[in-house]
């Protein structure tokens, strides 16, 4: 089940309802119509997942220099068994913003990568690849569905919707996950 709580929820149902329906003029009045400006696809497939996280990655590699990523791990430990591939996508990026609850020392990879831990465990729960620039968006955004009992899977979409990649990020900046100042009285580290 999907948590109501999780900041990009409204989101996911969004591109669920529309890819659920393929007539979506009648939802035009329920949905943001600037939405539909790019494709998007629904799904549950952790191995669509996982390829589309590399699509998203590797379009720096086509666009040197011109795309910021913004990659969320659940922990940073998570991280550092990317380390290597992330310092080389360092080389073709504008910026990186890698995103991760701090259970673990990630060392600097370059000037342009950017670690990010403040409010990081507002997003714990999501699967998040995204890469901006003037004329690229592509973002790929997931919730994990969690039982008391064991991991669920996930449940979310990808697309190439300038308009949905711009509310993915400003979820992001909105809830202050991208700024690298402390939160005064906040754990930063958890013992997971």
């Amino acid at each position: 089940m999907l948590d109501k709580n999780n900041i990009f929820h409204d989101l996911i149902v969004e591109v669920r309802t529309l890819t659920e329906s393929h007539n979506p003029c009648p939802l035009v009045e329920d949905l943001d119509v600037e939405s539909l400006d790019g494709e998007y696809h629904f799904t549950t497939s952790k191995r669509t997942l996982l390829m589309m996280s590399k699509v998203i990655e590797d379009t720096l590699k086509l666009h040197k220099k011109q795309c910021s990523l913004y990659s969320g791990f659940q922990e940073l430990s998570r991280f550092n068994e990317h380390r290597e591939r992330y310092a080389k996508l360092a080389a073709c990026a504008d910026q990186m913003f890698v995103i991760g609850i701090p259970d673990a020392h990630v060392e600097s990879i370059a000037d342009n990568v950017h670690i990010r831990t403040k409010n990081a465990d507002i997003i714990r729960n999501n699967w998040i690849s995204i890469i901006t620039s003037k004329n690229i968006n592509i973002s790929l955004i997931a919730q994990e569905l969690t039982t008391q009992e064991h991991h669920g899977g996930y449940i979310g979409f990808y697309t190439n919707s300038k308009s949905l990649t711009e509310k993915a990020v400003n979820l992001l900046i909105d809830n202050d996950v991208l700024s690298d100042d402390p939160v005064p009285g906040k754990q930063t580290h958890f013992n997971i």
